[in-house]
């Protein structure tokens, strides 16, 4: 993620011209307050949106990596919707900009079942902003399969947030809590609060969500079968302390929040946004995907589900797609990577394995067929 902290200035165009920017990029940089930081994402649904901002991305890898791109051929990654407008300037970015001798562009989905050790599967990845349900066969994505909606990690998240604000609980971002004091569970928190003038609406999202992320990864469960509340009220409590002191159990709260993912009844709808669309289950989306390839390859697929994004790591989610998958298809087995690591950044796993390949040399575009052909060579990717 990068941002960008503007300094100075009342509005005034003499002023403005002093105006001083500076850019940020990564997790380290961005937690730390600053007057008027404004935090910008450039993807949008995991396509690049502000180019600008993403270039900004480009510059802080290979800066970090303290290489020069001209020296290294690049193998980058792409979600198997992306449009070819953004495959071109991709291309374009690459070779002029960078300069890099060779580029290639790899969809996600292919690189997760390489990382699996797939080249046929149905990809179901749940990050941030979007599940999408993928299927791949012999390392070709079937586009006219493809499933996706904006409902995964983030939508959890609020979820949480307006389960908390319906219980009363307002979230103290950390930045902003100077001292705090033990209370007891379901009390009050007694806090000493910073003055923190200027602070960007961006940044106090981001420090509320931090708060919601780590409420949520430690706290929130999938029910690993259809959900049943009296089941649900047999399980553990689980305590959780938020940043301004204040602590609670949380008993079946904790599986209705993650609900709506795989029963659509469970959502709760935030009243300030009319316009919120309703998702349907994730189990469905995984049956629509398959069913919308031929008969002959459905057989194929549901034995070879492969989970990838950080939103599969929460408890449970494994064992209920797999649950609910296997009613419908008693064939079906779920290959989830255990380590962290590997869910999250599965598509770089299978991008250092693809180029590993003795014959993937002969894929690479180079800095002479784009000079030849120009952004045309796009179509030679797959």
């Amino acid at each position: 993620m990068s941002t960008t902290a503007t300094y100075g200035g009342d509005g005034s165009e003499q002023k403005a011209k002093r105006i001083k920017r500076k850019t940020y990029v990564g997790e380290t940089e961005i937690y730390c307050w600053r007057e008027n930081m404004e935090l910008k994402n450039p993807l949008k649904e995991g396509v690049v949106e502000n180019w600008d901002t993403y270039e900004a991305l480009w510059d802080h890898a290979f800066a970090r990596l303290r290489t020069d791109a001209r020296e290294h051929p690049l193998l980058l990654s792409e979600p198997s919707w992306n449009q070819r407008e953004s495959r071109e300037k991709l291309i374009e970015l690459a070779f002029e900009k960078y300069e890099v001798p060779c580029f290639y562009l790899a969809r996600s989905a292919v690189l997760s079942a390489f990382a699996a050790g797939r080249s046929t599967a149905l990809v179901l990845d749940s990050g941030g902003t979007m599940t999408s349900a993928v299927p791949v066969v012999d390392g070709y994505v079937l586009k006219k399969a493809i499933q996706k909606q904006p409902f995964a990690g983030d939508f959890v998240s609020k979820q949480a947030l307006l389960y908390l604000k319906e219980k009363g609980i307002e979230i103290t971002p950390q930045y902003l809590v100077a001292k705090k004091s033990a209370v007891d569970a379901g009390q009050p928190a007694k806090c000493q609060l910073r003055d923190r003038p200027n602070t960007s609406q961006s940044f106090h999202e981001m420090g509320v969500s931090r708060v919601i992320d780590e409420f949520k990864q430690t706290v929130c469960h999938v029910s690993e079968y259809a959900f049943d509340e009296n089941q649900v009220k047999l399980r553990p409590v689980k305590n959780f302390e938020f940043a301004d002191g204040y602590n609670n159990v949380f008993g079946i709260e904790r599986f209705k929040i993650a609900e709506g993912l795989f029963t659509p009844k469970f959502v709760l709808k935030d009243p300030s946004d009319a316009s919120e669309n309703t998702p349907i289950s994730i189990t469905d989306l995984v049956q629509n995907s398959i069913n919308a390839c031929d008969p002959d390859l459905r057989t194929q697929l549901y034995p070879n589900v492969v989970l990838t994004g950080a939103n599969t790591l929460l408890p449970g989610f494994a064992d209920r797609v797999h649950s609910e998958l296997l009613t419908a298809a008693p064939g079906t087995k779920i290959q989830a990577a255990g380590l962290t690591t590997e869910r999250r950044f599965s598509p770089w796993i299978g991008g250092s394995i693809l180029a590993s390949l003795g014959t993937f040399h002969q894929l690479w575009i180079s800095k002479q067929e784009y000079e030849e052909n120009g952004v045309n060579v796009e179509k030679r990717l797959h």
